[in-house]
C-alpha cells in the first residue's frame, strides 16, 4: 500500500509539472501582437527584463512598436558610469525611433553635467546617422546650460543643427525652456526648414531663446533666415512667446497685398500665444499691427488665436501693444497681480471692444490677485457683446467684486451662446461671507434652470496670527 501511494504521488507531481511546461509554453508561444501590447504598459526596464524571459519574448523586444517612442532622460545612476547601458540599446534600435522626447532636467546636477553633455551629444550624433523621426521634443536644456562651458555648448548646439538638418519628414517639433542664444535658435528653425517644411504640422517655441545678439546689423542678417509662416504650407499649430521671433514670421510676410495674393492659402489655425512679464526682449519688439494680422487672415482663412497673459502690472500701453484690431482671438487667459484700481479693468474691456475681440472670443478667463473692483462696469457690456463665448473663468481676489451684477444680468438678460462658468472669490472677509452666500445662492439655482452651467466657490481669508 505504501509503494501505492508513492507511486500515485510522483505520478502526481509528475503531471503538475507537465501541466506548468505547458502554460509556460503557451506564454512563450503569444502571438506578435499580444506580446508588443503588453510591452507598451512597461517601462524599458521592465521592457528588458521581460525581454530575457525567452527567445520569442525577446525577439518581441526588438519589434518596431515597442521602439516607435523613446524618452531620453538619463537617471544620475547612468549618468555617472563610463558605459552608459541605455546608449547600446539606443544605438541598436534608434532606426526604428519616429517619436523621441528628451528631457533634460536631469542636468540639473552640476557634478555629472560633463559626463551628461557626452551622452546627449551621442545621442543626438545616433539619431542623425540612424533615425527619421515623425516627432521631436526637447525639454529644459536651459537647466543645464548654466553650467556648461562655451566649447560644451556650442558642441551641443552644432549637434542639435546637425540632428535637425538630417530629418525629412518631421511632423510635430517641441521646444521648451531651452533659452539657446539668438543665432543658435534662427540656425535651428532654418535647419527644420529646409528638409521638414513640408511635413511640419505643428510648431512649439517656448522660451525657446534667451537673448538676441547686441548687433543690430547681424541680427537683421539672421532674420532674414528665419522661415515665414507662408513658407511652411502644412504647418496647423504654431505655440510661441511674444518674441522677435514670432514677429518676423508674421510681419516678414506682410510687405504687400501681392505678395499675399500670389500665395496659395494655408492650413495654420492656430497659434497660440504666450506673454509673459519676465520676456527680457519685450521691450525690443515693434509689435505687429492691424495689417499685419488683416495680411495674415487672408494667408489663413481659418486661423484663431489663443492669447495667454501673464502680468505683474498692467497699463494701457502693453494692451494696446499686445492686442490689435484683425486679431481673431478665440481663446484670451488674462492673469494679473496688480492693476489700477480706477483705470485698469476699464483699460482692458473698452480696448477689447474697440478691437472687436467680442467677434471672435469662445473662451475667456481672468484672474486678478490683488483686490480690486474686477467686474467693473465695463466689463458686462464687453460680455453682453460676446456673441460666441462658450466658456467663462474668473479668479478674482476681492471681496466686493461685482458678483452680484454679473448674476443679476445674467437673469434679466440670459446669455445665448455661453455653456460654462467658473468663478473663483478668494480671500473673502468672514463678515461678507453670508452676503455673498446668500446672493449665490439666490442666483445659481435660477440661471442653472435656465441652462446654464454656473459653479461660484467663495473662499473665506484666513487669518494668521
Amino acid at each position: 500500500m505504501s509503494d501505492k501511494r508513492d507511486s500515485e504521488t510522483s505520478q502526481s507531481i509528475a503531471s503538475n509539472e507537465t501541466e506548468e511546461c505547458d502554460k509556460q509554453g503557451q506564454w512563450s508561444e503569444l502571438p506578435s501582437l499580444p506580446l508588443e501590447n503588453i510591452y507598451s504598459f512597461l517601462t524599458r526596464q521592465d521592457q528588458f527584463n521581460m525581454s530575457m524571459v525567452c527567445r520569442k519574448w525577446s525577439e518581441g523586444y526588438g519589434s518596431p512598436s515597442v521602439w516607435k517612442t523613446f524618452t531620453f532622460d538619463l537617471s544620475a545612476s547612468q549618468v555617472s558610469k563610463d558605459n552608459c547601458k541605455v546608449m547600446t540599446f539606443v544605438l541598436k534600435y534608434s532606426r526604428m525611433f519616429r517619436h523621441v522626447e528628451i528631457d533634460c532636467i536631469q542636468a540639473m546636477k552640476r557634478r555629472l553635467i560633463k559626463s551628461w553633455s557626452r551622452y546627449f551629444i551621442e545621442f543626438l550624433q545616433i539619431l542623425t546617422s540612424n533615425s527619421q523621426l515623425q516627432s521631436f521634443k526637447l525639454l529644459y536644456l536651459s537647466s543645464s546650460l548654466t553650467y556648461i562651458g562655451t566649447p560644451t555648448y556650442k558642441n551641443i548646439c552644432r549637434a542639435i543643427a546637425d540632428f535637425l538638418g538630417s530629418q525629412r519628414h518631421l511632423k510635430r517639433v517641441e521646444f521648451d525652456y531651452c533659452s539657446v542664444e539668438f543665432n543658435e535658435g534662427v540656425e535651428f528653425l532654418r535647419k527644420l526648414t529646409e528638409n521638414s517644411r513640408e511635413s511640419l504640422t505643428h510648431l512649439v517655441l517656448r522660451r525657446f531663446v534667451y537673448r538676441k545678439l547686441s548687433d543690430r546689423e547681424q541680427v537683421s542678417n539672421l532674420l532674414q533666415h528665419i522661415p515665414k509662416l507662408s513658407d511652411l504650407p502644412s504647418l496647423k499649430t504654431l505655440e510661441t512667446d511674444y518674441s522677435l521671433i514670432f514677429e518676423n514670421m508674421v510681419a516678414s510676410q506682410s510687405n504687400g497685398i501681392q505678395t499675399i495674393k500670389s500665395c496659395k492659402t494655408r492650413v495654420l489655425s492656430k497659434i497660440i500665444l504666450h506673454y509673459c512679464h519676465i520676456n527680457p526682449e519685450f521691450r525690443d519688439l515693434r509689435g505687429l499691427t492691424s495689417t499685419d494680422w488683416r495680411f495674415l487672415k487672408i494667408l489663413c482663412p481659418d486661423l484663431q488665436v489663443d492669447l495667454r497673459i501673464i502680468t505683474l502690472s498692467e497699463t494701457r500701453e502693453n494692451v494696446e501693444f499686445l492686442i490689435v484690431p484683425n486679431m481673431p482671438i478665440t481663446r484670451l487667459e488674462y492673469i494679473i497681480s496688480d492693476f489700477d484700481e480706477e483705470e485698469g479693468p476699464a483699460v482692458i474691456f473698452d480696448h477689447l471692444l474697440s478691437c472687436n475681440t467680442n467677434d471672435h472670443l469662445v473662451t475667456l478667463h481672468l484672474e486678478g490677485r490683488r483686490h480690486m473692483q474686477f467686474l467693473s462696469s465695463t466689463f458686462i457690456p464687453f460680455f453682453q457683446a460676446c456673441k460666441k463665448l462658450k466658456c467663462l473663468k474668473l479668479f478674482i481676489n476681492s471681496s466686493t467684486s461685482g458678483i452680484d451684477l454679473l448674476l443679476k444680468s445674467w437673469q434679466e438678460n440670459p446669455p445665448e451662446s455661453l455653456e460654462k462658468v467658473t468663478i473663483d472669490v478668494w480671500n473673502i472677509d468672514k463678515n461678507d461671507y453670508p452676503i455673498l452666500m446668500n446672493l449665490t445662492s439666490e442666483y445659481v439655482p435660477l440661471l442653472e434652470l435656465a441652462g446654464l452651467n454656473v459653479r461660484v466657490k467663495l473662499h473665506v481669508r484666513r487669518i494668521i496670527s
